[in-house]
């Protein structure tokens, strides 16, 4: 399979300033709702008119990866990344207060080591390509390129997501599972040290530091 292009944005400071950012989180947002909804698994992104949408306030401090078929086209996958510093609220703290701090103690890391991943998703007819593992690790290579030592985030159970992100250099906090009905689903706490991969996962995510360097190198891009 030819390789899906690799997209980044990140909202920034200037984010209200800038409409054509407004016109890829919309993008994101219609994206990742209407993957979640599932047909109807998960009924809450679904809005009364039928559109759908993943509104989150995290997106406006996060970090975006998109993937896109190979000529372009509409997006077939994305995650992102949140410093913690950032974020008004954490979703691991929230979710396990006493793991993310134990967490912290563990690997001796302030806010500003960390970031918060999440929104992981593939379009359907996309999946079992490998893309979910690409973007993964093109996570760790982000976390290498802003100097982050540690990613944490969740990861589900009930389609065994989990087994992806233990592939690829991540761990299960030593937590309970955390019930999730808004994702129809059972989560796990799970991190990353981005400097610690398999050496399998090693070339992967060398091509995606050098890709993500350039990428952050040049002009935040700014949508259509």
């Amino acid at each position: 399979m030819t390789t899906p292009i690799l997209e980044y944005f990140w909202c920034g400071d200037d984010f209200d300033a800038e409409p054509g950012f407004a016109a890829s989180l919309r993008e994101l947002r219609e994206f990742r709702g209407r993957i979640a909804w599932d047909a109807g698994r998960r009924p809450d992104f679904r809005r009364p008119d039928g559109s759908f949408t993943d509104d989150d306030p995290h997106d406006l401090v996060a970090h975006h990866l998109l993937l896109r078929p190979p000529g372009g086209g509409d997006l077939i996958g994305c995650c992102r990344y949140a410093p913690l510093e950032t974020l008004p609220c954490s979703r691991i703290r929230e979710l396990d207060a006493t793991t993310a701090d134990s967490l912290c103690a563990e690997l001796a890391c302030a806010d500003t080591d960390i970031l918060e991943g999440g929104r992981l998703l593939v379009a359907p007819e996309w999946r079992r390509h490998g893309l979910a593992s690409d973007l993964l690790l093109a996570g760790t290579a982000l976390a290498r390129v802003l100097s982050r030592r540690v990613i944490w985030g969740t990861a589900g159970v009930r389609q065994g997501q989990e087994h992806v992100f233990l592939r690829l250099g991540y761990r299960c906090a030593d937590a309970p599972l955390i019930p999730a009905p808004h994702y129809a689903d059972d989560l796990r706490i799970i991190v990353c040290e981005p400097h610690r991969v398999p050496p399998e996962s090693e070339p992967r995510t060398a091509e995606f530091t050098v890709r993500l360097t350039a990428l952050l190198a040049k002009p935040v891009p700014r949508g259509p």
